[in-house]
């Protein structure tokens, strides 16, 4: 580590995470990542279901770097008593089961706190406090209760958003919280109870268009069946694709007059560059149409690269249409430094660091592979002053994960 970088910020923060598929283990990964001590529990017989997707391990690689494994039975009188344990000398309790689960299994807050006042639990859950709290959710129902895949899609023909994006954005308000109750915890000393919902989280999300629709009094259409996307609720007058001749496309925004007139600079509009009927996002955006035709005129000439750079050189907001395999070539983000290497069995994989920088704080890194079903569950079982013996007490009991049981759980690529 450089002299002038500190340790991550969380460094010491103890985490268990009971979670599985993408809500919880992403928003372990982001604790993880920025330092935290996680362990994340998992059935010995199933663990995360992530584990067993038939695509070939894609989530549960992505979300489940920088943890420690323990394959623990809650269910079972010594696998509470583990459990507790590890609340009584931990930060956080981070879950996304489903809703009631853990106070069936009487590890709820309630149980927690009585442990350990200082402890913080969060959850991800579909819904908030409220009438449909108990009712089970997932990140694509939440689209679409919450009025994103409406906007999204076409007419009568609603339309997901192509990542887990609800998942992870629930899982990063609920990190926030937990953020929260670590600083507030300083002054008081009493930990929290947090909950983040999937569906109100999408909700947030669409603030803008619940806001313009009580102002007119209708609904905004579909995004899909307008042709310049948030240029027609927002008053820009250029905010849309353009086909270049190499057949790519590129998105080109003009949101001010300093766009507008690099815009001008960079296609030759020298004759608009000034004119009175232009000088507002206002009056552009009541000629939209006029206004794409030329820059559609010009743009299709030409090809992608010498749009961009012209683009670049006049500093107008545009962007390519990437695929996921043209951002594992992405100049931002292997010129940026933004990936981390995973290996996995034979192969090498990029994964995306968390999209933050922190400049006077030590990179971010895989400092722990994700692991085998139970495979640190030795370790830290002896750090809660288990025996060898003790430990092998425990697994012909099934409280934890048996040696032999571990060849049969790993994540295998086809």
């Amino acid at each position: 580590m450089s002299l002038d970088k500190q340790k991550l910020p969380l460094a010491g923060v103890k985490v268990l995470e009971l979670s599985h598929i993408v809500a919880g283990p992403s928003g372990g990964l982001i604790l993880g990542d920025l330092g935290a001590d996680v362990i994340k529990i998992e059935h010995p017989e199933t663990g995360d279901t992530a584990r067993s997707h038939g695509n070939n391990g894609q989530t549960f690689y992505s979300f489940n770097r920088n943890k420690k494994y323990l394959a623990l039975d809650l269910r079972k009188p010594g696998g509470k008593k583990i459990f507790e344990q590890l609340v009584a000398q931990s930060d956080v309790v981070f879950d996304n089961f489903a809703p009631g689960a853990l106070k069936r299994l009487g590890l709820d807050y309630a149980w927690g706190r009585k442990i350990n006042p200082r402890i913080i639990y969060c959850s991800v859950k579909g819904f908030l406090p409220g009438p449909y709290a108990d009712r089970p959710f997932l990140d694509e129902l939440a689209q679409m209760a919450g009025g994103l895949a409406y906007l999204t899609g076409m007419k009568d023909q609603p339309m997901r958003a192509g990542a887990s994006i609800t998942d992870i954005g629930a899982a990063t308000y609920g990190v926030i919280g937990i953020l929260s109750a670590l600083y507030r915890r300083e002054q008081t000393g009493v930990g929290d109870n947090i909950e983040a919902g999937l569906y109100e989280t999408i909700v947030f999300w669409v603030s803008q268009y619940i806001t313009g629709a009580q102002m007119s009094g209708v609904n905004p259409q579909p995004r899909g069946t307008r042709s310049s996307g948030m240029g027609d609720t927002m008053g820009w007058g250029v905010y849309r694709l353009f086909p270049t001749i190499d057949e790519k496309q590129i998105f080109i925004a003009v949101t001010g007059n300093r766009h507008w007139a690099g815009l001008c600079d960079a296609l030759g509009f020298d004759d608009w560059k000034k004119l009175p009927e232009f000088n507002s996002n206002r009056k552009r955006s009541a000629q939209k149409p006029r206004i794409a035709e030329r820059v559609k005129a010009v743009v299709e000439t030409l090809p992608y690269d010498e749009v961009a750079q012209r683009l670049y050189k006049a500093l107008v907001p545009f962007s390519p249409v990437n695929t996921p395999m043209d951002l594992i070539n992405e100049k931002q983000m292997n010129e940026g430094n933004r990936w981390m290497n995973l290996k996995v069995g034979d192969k090498q994989f990029k994964l995306p660091k968390l999209p933050i920088s922190m400049g006077q704080t030590a990179d971010f890194e895989v400092r722990e592979p994700p692991g085998n079903l139970g495979e640190h569950t030795d370790t830290i079982l002896a750090t809660l002053g288990y025996t060898a013996a003790d430990i092998q007490k425990l697994k012909s009991e099934q409280v934890v994960l048996r040696s032999d049981q571990m060849l049969n759980t790993e994540v295998r690529m086809e």
